[in-house]
């Protein structure tokens, strides 16, 4: 168990806790489930880069065929 930093009050808050217990501000859990981090894993994002990855490469696939 590590303490972080609650991004509201700054006051040091349990990395299991769902709320800080000074302010109850929720405690944000990135991608594995640990508490403190900011950064998401945003999947919507990653399933449009490969779409157009994968419309790029079609497109140039069928230029290259003619």
């Amino acid at each position: 168990m590590a303490l972080i930093k609650c991004p509201s009050c700054a006051k040091d808050v349990s990395d299991q806790a769902d709320t800080c217990p000074a302010c109850g501000h929720p405690i944000k859990r990135g991608l594995l489930g640990r508490a403190g981090t900011e950064r998401t894993f945003n999947i919507g994002c990653l399933v449009v880069v490969i779409v157009v990855l994968v419309l790029v490469v079609a497109g140039m696939c069928s230029t290259i065929v003619r």
